[in-house]
């Protein structure tokens, strides 16, 4: 596929874009005009999002589209001189739209994964705990930890985890709860059709490190694998703070493409990578995997962390089956993670997918997701 030009604060729906949509409006059940008031906008404002995340680093507090034509972009203290004109470019496509800025949250959005962390890695590592899952609700400013095992005491730990972190130096809340039933990933031990990897996982977007072309997938997925029929050699895998990654490199060329795939997995839609960006509350998002193909839903929290992974995202409901783990999560021609698999949330049996960064694929194994 010829590369196609990464997204800009002010650009409209392209054809890819467009077809991301068109789904998006069949699976909902909602007219094709009101997805595109509600969605055609987000990519655009994540974009902005991410250009003010890397200006302000110490400064950005987080992000949530919040309604139709609402948003929001907050602040650890003061929002920096510079926001508002970033942000005055998404008037030329969304006139309608209004965001909001928060000032004064105390905490960084840097600060808060870290104590978000610290928190699930107090709460994974009690005694008696077999299984955690960690969330964060920017409107309560509540961290909510539910655990899994018979030793779990909620409130001892809730205690125990409040001394250590000093969530009250913070001004967030914790809720400690028992966990209904553990997440899951969604691997399998047999083959399904569609762009598959041999070990029942979903091949995700192509990747590049010191001139090296590869492909990657879910760290979960088994370390043996072929793509197409060829062999592929396992380079290194992540299970961790930055989500759940794998890089292989075979013996084909690796392409900056994907298959964004369609709803019967009959047809395949091959897409150029333009660029990488990090998802914001609100926004939709498509999931192409070997399993149930393409759906498209609304991203539903950021920064969640389940048993050993954290930095993981979680989308609205349980779209993705097992075999789609690795699969590309992706809006027009733009890479926005690897779908890992689901877990709980607030409790059974409202379970709902996640899915790693694209972005922290670099911080995990040292790689990039290739856009050329």
């Amino acid at each position: 596929m010829p590369d196609v030009a990464p997204l800009s604060a002010t650009d409209g729906v392209s054809e890819a874009e467009m077809a991301d949509l068109t789904t998006l409006a069949t699976q909902s059940d909602q007219t094709l005009e009101s997805v595109i008031r509600r969605y055609a906008w987000n990519d655009n404002f994540a974009h902005i999002v991410g250009v003010i995340r890397a200006a302000w680093p110490d400064d950005f507090a987080g992000a949530e589209i919040s309604g139709e034509t609402s948003a929001w972009v907050a602040f650890r203290a003061a929002a920096p001189q510079g926001v508002s004109e970033e942000l005055g470019a998404l008037k030329a496509i969304a006139p309608d739209v209004q965001v909001v800025l928060r000032e004064g949250l105390g905490l960084s959005e840097i600060e808060l994964l870290r104590v978000i962390e610290d928190v699930h890695g107090l709460a994974l590592n009690a005694g008696g705990v077999e299984s955690a899952t960690t969330t964060f609700d920017y409107a309560t400013r509540t961290i909510t930890t539910r655990v899994l095992g018979e030793k779990a005491a909620p409130e001892e730990l809730s205690a125990r985890i409040r001394s250590v972190v000093g969530l009250a130096n913070h001004h967030l809340e914790l809720v400690v709860a028992p966990m209904g039933s553990a997440p899951g990933v969604d691997s399998l031990n047999y083959h399904f059709g569609g762009e598959a990897l041999s070990g029942a996982c979903t091949t995700g977007f192509g990747t590049i490190g010191s001139g090296v072309r590869g492909i990657s997938t879910a760290g979960h997925c088994g370390n043996a694998q072929s793509d197409d029929g060829s062999a592929l050699t396992y380079k290194a895998g992540h299970e961790g703070t930055h989500g759940d990654f794998q890089w292989h490199t075979g013996p084909k060329t690796e392409a900056d493409d994907f298959y964004a795939g369609n709803d019967t997995g009959l047809e395949f839609d091959l897409r150029d990578v333009s660029g990488i960006a990090a998802p914001v509350v609100g926004m939709s998002l498509c999931k192409n995997g070997a399993t149930n193909y393409k759906d498209c839903q609304e991203v539903r929290s950021l920064n969640v962390c389940t048993d050993s992974l954290c930095n993981l995202v979680q989308m609205g409901a349980r779209l993705a089956a097992g075999g789609d783990s690795g699969g590309p999560v992706y809006w027009g021609n733009t890479a926005y993670g690897l779908h890992q698999g689901w877990m709980y949330d607030p409790a059974f049996p409202f379970d709902r997918d996640v899915f790693s960064r694209a972005d922290r694929i670099d911080n995990a194994l040292g790689i990039y997701i290739a856009t050329s």
